[in-house]
């Protein structure tokens, strides 16, 4: 098992052409392989190459040095939809990073894996040829696309080298990020934009003209559901997609402490059926379950979205707290869209993330606590002390060493 015959005598066709086989014996069973070339010899070369590169494999999905990594791709898509630890949204994700979207809105030129590797074939893509590619994302500014390609065609070639088409993974052999040098205008900042942003928003949803959006003139009204969003989100620490799950059924209001409870969040499903976004019935994370105690101003703005659904009476089949206005889940990339006209210029750098960052910041900066941060937010402390909590560096008290100096006195005062 697992070695060739002898490979037979070179023949001649009736086309002139030469004809060579040999088999092979595997755990399948005996496989015979043939090749035809010009003459004898060059038949016999064929072979040869063939032999060399030829890896037992069983199924009818045979993967080998010559397979285009677009179906390499296809392949690790059907491995993670069939494993339990990765979500429909997860599977998603890659799935949007490795095909051309088909949308007609979408821009042809976006770079995914299909339109830049997908034709190479897997003993082209190289260490370096994957590395160009990686690095060329960069140089246009798309770092973290790069991150998400590179993540990507790992688990890709592992699955060659798995299959015994490669002997190593090529992304081993590709640098690494530099890390960037970026100013650190902070999260302090952001905490300290908050009532500013939030009377701007409110001009915004009373249709007044904002830095960079133009006064209300015609058409629907605009979507005070901005304003909630952001008071919830400033109140809680919730990621954006977990604002839009929340349920009417976890809130209690009229609780002695008001308080909601974040029991899941949206995730884009793609591919299968009609696709959409769904809500998925758990948070992003273990530590995404928890139950929220909420200040007077967030109390204030779910009153008033639950009195907007009753006054309205929008059909609202799944109990969300901000239904779409056909009553399924709220699409976040419309969403998104309302939320930058709200912004406009003097908040161009504020997203719906923002101020969850500002909720960690105020909770550690009043409590010296970043578990309790952490907890806030349904992470783990050193992920919230890494991406969300902004601690400025408080160096040792030399305040008497430099104020002798200054005044030209030989010792400090003790």
């Amino acid at each position: 098992m697992g070695t060739f015959g002898v490979p037979t005598k070179p023949k001649k066709q009736a086309n002139g052409r030469w004809r060579t086989t040999v088999r092979y014996y595997g755990a399948g069973g005996a496989h015979q392989i043939e090749r035809i070339g010009s003459s004898a010899d060059d038949a016999r070369n064929r072979l040869a190459e063939a032999m060399r590169d030829y890896r037992d494999q069983l199924g009818q999905g045979r993967i080998t040095r010559t397979t285009k990594l677009i179906d390499l791709a296809a392949e690790l898509l059907r491995e993670l939809a069939g494993d339990d630890a990765y979500a429909a949204g997860n599977v998603e994700d890659y799935r949007r990073e490795i095909y051309v979207s088909k949308d007609r809105r979408a821009s042809r030129k976006t770079i995914k894996i299909e339109n830049s590797l997908g034709r190479l074939q897997i003993w082209q893509a190289t260490a370096s040829e994957l590395d160009r590619h990686l690095k060329h994302l960069v140089s246009l500014g798309l770092r973290r696309k790069a991150k998400q390609h590179k993540i990507i065609l790992r688990a890709m070639m592992q699955i060659a080298v798995r299959h015994g088409v490669i002997d190593t993974n090529p992304i081993d052999g590709v640098g690494g990020f530099t890390r960037r040098r970026v100013t650190a205008r902070g999260k302090v900042q952001d905490h300290g934009a908050l009532p500013a942003f939030r009377a701007q928003v409110r001009a915004w949803a009373r249709g007044e003209a904002i830095p960079g959006t133009p006064g209300y003139v015609s058409g629907p009204a605009r979507d005070w559901t901005v304003v909630w969003v952001v008071d919830v989100i400033t109140g809680t620490g919730m990621r954006p997609h977990e604002v839009f799950a929340l349920l009417l059924d976890d809130i209690d209001l009229d609780a002695s402490d008001p308080y909601l409870d974040v029991t899941g969040t949206l995730v884009e499903v793609k591919g299968e059926g009609s696709g959409g976004w769904v809500r998925k019935p758990a948070p992003k994370t273990d530590n995404g379950w928890r139950r929220i105690l909420l200040p007077e101003h967030t109390v204030e703005a779910v009153r008033e979205a639950i009195k907007d659904l009753e006054v309205t009476a929008r059909p609202n089949p799944m109990g969300l707290l901000f239904p779409a206005r056909n009553g399924s889940v709220r699409n976040p990339n419309n969403f998104g869209r309302i939320w930058r006209a709200a912004r406009g210029e003097s908040f161009a750098w504020v997203t719906p993330r923002t101020f969850r960052k500002g909720v960690a910041t105020a909770v550690d900066h009043a409590y010296d606590d970043p578990e309790r941060a952490a907890r806030q937010l349904g992470n783990t402390r050193e992920v919230a002390k890494t991406h969300y909590i902004d601690i400025p560096e408080t160096v040792p008290d030399n305040r008497d060493v430099l104020e002798a100096w200054a005044r030209g006195s030989r010792e400090p005062k003790t």
